[in-house]
């Protein structure tokens, strides 16, 4: 599938193909593609599946795995963009640093199964990451039992880490990117007119339940509004990013605000980091969060986690996919180094 929209792209002189184009974590990285079978509710059966990349390092063990969530309209290659990976990889950086990453689709994603879409909301999203986070642990995906587990969510999937780790308890740590608990009053607004039904986009369409309307995604020309500052992207990214947008649902959008209510983030006792580009539209717009430098914005997020302390990061210029920037090494460098310092 990926190869198809290269080359869509290709022919339409939007995007020049490179060998570099291959999705590659570190090379020396040991990969797998592996499904889990989940069910999307409790006394439920496992009637679903998460597809994920498992990549450990190849050059010393790893006890610990980095989960990582993508947000909305976004799947695993958000992680592991197939373009310059060198670059754009945040999947090879943490395998060169010796972190394990289980790299996933979340349901009603990509690779991952569709359900219907009315059952695609935030609390499935978490609940299906909680099954994930145990099969990691006891060893039943690939063989590899890890001891130590951190989940490191975008956007949508920083929310439903927040609300995984408080209903579950069973992460050592969380990295929250382009997240924040007050969110631009205009921007939200914009969005909720920006949604596109999937039947538009005849690639999504063939993913998803064949008539189920509740799958949407977003309209091309808005993406990079929303998602980048554009002195900061390239192009080539920005238009291969489009092409390689994914879905969401009109249940989860409904549910967004479930990680927010009280009581949810002020159980967490586990530390956590919050990484924001300093441009992101949503997150650190004037009227949203103060992200002018890390110490305003973990100020800012500090009240919401009573018990435990907060961190930050702010990636200057970078927009809300801050994996997607030119100075993405920003976000990485921070983010690893925090998670050394935190997890020893």
């Amino acid at each position: 599938m990926l190869h198809r929209i290269l080359c869509a792209a290709a022919a339409t002189g939007l995007l020049t193909t490179t060998p570099a184009m291959a999705v590659a974590a570190e090379p020396s990285a040991h990969c797998q593609d592996v499904t889990v079978p989940v069910s999307i509710a409790q006394g439920q059966p496992d009637r679903y599946r998460i597809w994920g990349r498992l990549c450990t390092p190849g050059h010393r063990p790893a006890t610990t795995v980095q989960v990582l969530v993508p947000g909305l309209n976004y799947g695993h290659l958000y992680w592991d963009f197939p373009l310059r990976s060198r670059h754009y990889s945040y999947v090879r950086q943490a395998n060169h640093a010796g972190y394990a990453t289980f790299n996933l689709d979340r349901i009603g994603v990509g690779h991952s199964s569709h359900p219907s879409s009315a059952e695609a909301t935030m609390e499935s999203n978490a609940y299906t990451i909680h099954q994930v986070v145990a099969a990691l642990r006891r060893g039943t995906i690939a063989g590899r039992a890890f001891g130590t587990v951190t989940l490191v969510g975008h956007s949508y999937g920083s929310k439903i880490a927040q609300l995984e780790a408080s209903v579950y308890r069973d992460v050592d740590a969380l990295v929250l990117t382009g997240d924040a608990h007050r969110i631009s009053a205009r921007a939200e607004r914009l969005l909720a007119q920006l949604g596109q039904p999937v039947g538009q986009v005849p690639r999504l369409a063939a993913e998803v339940p064949p008539g189920d309307e509740g799958y949407v995604t977003v309209q091309d020309a808005q993406r990079p509004e929303f998602m980048y500052e554009p002195s900061d992207a390239d192009p080539q990214v920005i238009t291969l990013d489009i092409a390689t947008k994914e879905t969401n649902t009109l249940a989860e959008l409904s549910t967004i605000g479930d990680a927010d209510v009280p009581g949810v983030t002020a159980k967490l006792e586990l530390p956590i980091l919050i990484a924001d580009g300093a441009d992101d539209e949503l997150a650190c717009a004037p009227d949203a969060t103060d992200c002018s430098s890390a110490a305003t914005l973990a100020a800012a997020e500090q009240p919401f986690y009573p018990r435990t302390h907060v961190d930050a990061v702010v990636i200057p210029r970078a927009g809300h996919a801050i994996n997607l920037h030119r100075n993405a090494a920003l976000a990485y460098r921070g983010i690893i180094a925090w998670i050394d310092r935190v997890l020893g």
